[in-house]
């Protein structure tokens, strides 16, 4: 059995649409400086700060009130991402 020279066409277009999709989907992962990492579950102080758009004192603040939750490693603490989403979540404007 030989194939046709359209079932050959099909065979390279499909071949080709599959390498232009891979290599669209590298260069947009490059232009946006996105990795295959996994994101990062815990954020620090000034990540939170700047996620929140509020200054690194006020983060502080919430923590001391327990309006935030941190995780400490030793002097380090860190907010969960989880926390924040929550948080936000909770104080929505109506």
């Amino acid at each position: 059995m030989s194939s046709t020279p359209l079932e050959n066409q099909t065979a390279g277009t499909d071949v080709l649409s599959q390498l232009v999709e891979a290599a669209c989907g590298i260069a947009i992962r490059k232009a946006l400086n996105i990795t295959d990492v996994a994101p990062k579950r815990l954020m620090t102080i000034k990540e939170t700060s700047t996620y929140l758009a509020i200054s690194e004192r006020e983060v502080y603040n919430m923590l001391s009130t327990n309006e935030l939750v941190g995780v400490r490693h030793g002097r380090r603490v860190m907010i969960d991402m989880r926390d924040l989403e929550t948080w936000i979540a909770s104080h929505k404007a109506a």
